[in-house]
C-alpha cells in the first residue's frame, strides 16, 4: 500500500500547484515575490506614480540592499539605450520637507541609499542611478523613466473540473439592466457633453504633455465645439492676465504635413484660431488655447506655437468609465 499513498500524495501536491506571474513586460523576483515594470517613456514624477497606480501598483519601494542592486541591476538593462542615467522611484518628501517617505503607505522607510552630499534641500523626490544604484533628490516636475511595483499575478495549475450537464435545462435568469453612471479616475474632471474626462497639468513641452497625457490613457484635448472649448479653457484657466505665450495652455492640435490634426485621431470639425493664427509656416507646429486674457488680447482663442516651448499648463482627455 505504501507505493499507492505516495503517489495520491504527489498527486495532491500537484493538483494545489499555483505559479507567479506579473502584467505583460513585468519582471517576477521569487527573492523579494514582487514585480518590478521598467518604463522608457519620460514622465514626471506624479504621471509616474499615476501610471504605476493604473497597474494597480506605485512607483518602486526599496527595503533593503539586496533589492536596491536587483532594481538597478534590472534598470541598468531595461534603459542602456535610454538618454538618462538615472529614473524615478517612489521616495518623496512632497508631504513634509525633509521627512522622506514612498509612495507606497504600506512600506515603512527602513533603508534608504542616497549619494554623497543627498539628498539635497528643495527637491522633493528621489531618482535611482542606474550604473552605481545610489539615490539623488531632484525636481518632481523633471521628466525621468521610471520603475513600478506591480501586484504578482497567482495562476493555479488545478486541472480543470468538469460538470455533469444537468438532464433539465435550468430557467433563464433575466438579465438585470444595469444603470450606467459614467465617472472618472481620482483628479479628473467629468463633462456630459462628450461623455469625456479631464485634467490639467502643468510645465510641459508639447511632446512631453503629449506623451504624459498618454502615460495615464489620455491624450491631449481634441476640441469639437465651442461648449467643449469653454470647458477646457475654464478648467486651464488660473484667473488672472496672462503675460506672455508660455502662460497659456496646450491642446492636443498639431500641424502634421499640410493639415492641423488631433492627436487622439478625432476629426478636425471645429476650429476657434485667434486673429491672424495660425502663422510662421514650419516654425509652430502645435496649438495652445488662451484659458485667460492674454497679453493679445485673446480669449478661448487658439495660436500656433512653437512645440518646444515649455507652456504653463495643457490638458489631457480620456474616455469615462461607465459601470
Amino acid at each position: 500500500m505504501a507505493p499507492r499513498v505516495v503517489f495520491l500524495t504527489i498527486l495532491a501536491l500537484v493538483g494545489g500547484a499555483a505559479a507567479q506571474t506579473c502584467n505583460t513586460g513585468g519582471i517576477y523576483s521569487a527573492q523579494f515575490n514582487r514585480c518590478y515594470q521598467y518604463f522608457t517613456a519620460p514622465a514626471q514624477f506624479e504621471f509616474a506614480e499615476e501610471q504605476c497606480a493604473l497597474l494597480g501598483g506605485h512607483l518602486v519601494s526599496i527595503q533593503n540592499g539586496a533589492e536596491n542592486a536587483l532594481i538597478q541591476s534590472n534598470g541598468a538593462n531595461s534603459f542602456k539605450k535610454s538618454n538618462y542615467s538615472d529614473y524615478w522611484i517612489g521616495a518623496n518628501d512632497l508631504e513634509t520637507s525633509g521627512q522622506w517617505k514612498w509612495t507606497d503607505p504600506s512600506v515603512t522607510w527602513n533603508y534608504q541609499n542616497w549619494a554623497l552630499g543627498e539628498p539635497q534641500s528643495g527637491s522633493d523626490c528621489a531618482i535611482q542611478d542606474k550604473g552605481d544604484g545610489t539615490w539623488s533628490a531632484i525636481g518632481c516636475t523633471s521628466y525621468r523613466p521610471f520603475v513600478c511595483v506591480t501586484p504578482v499575478i497567482i495562476t493555479a495549475t488545478c486541472p480543470p473540473i468538469t460538470t455533469p450537464k444537468p438532464t433539465v435545462c435550468p430557467t433563464p435568469t433575466p438579465c438585470p439592466v444595469k444603470n450606467c453612471v459614467p465617472s472618472c479616475d481620482q483628479g479628473w474632471t467629468y463633462f456630459a457633453p462628450t461623455d469625456f474626462c479631464y485634467r490639467v497639468y502643468h510645465n510641459a513641452k508639447w511632446d512631453d504633455a503629449e506623451a504624459a497625457c498618454v502615460l495615464l490613457g489620455a491624450h491631449l484635448a481634441s476640441v469639437h465645439s465651442e461648449t467643449e472649448n469653454t470647458f477646457v479653457n475654464n478648467l486651464a484657466s488660473c484667473g488672472i492676465k496672462e503675460g506672455n505665450p508660455k502662460d497659456l495652455a496646450w491642446i492636443g492640435l498639431h500641424k502634421v504635413g499640410q493639415d492641423w490634426v488631433w492627436t487622439d485621431g478625432s476629426k478636425s470639425d471645429y476650429i476657434n484660431w485667434a486673429p491672424k493664427q495660425p502663422d510662421n509656416p514650419g516654425k509652430e507646429n502645435c496649438v495652445e488655447t488662451a484659458p485667460d486674457l492674454s497679453h493679445d488680447k485673446w480669449y478661448e482663442n487658439w495660436n500656433n506655437e512653437a512645440c518646444s516651448t515649455e507652456m504653463r499648463a495643457y490638458v489631457c482627455k480620456k474616455g469615462s468609465i461607465h459601470v
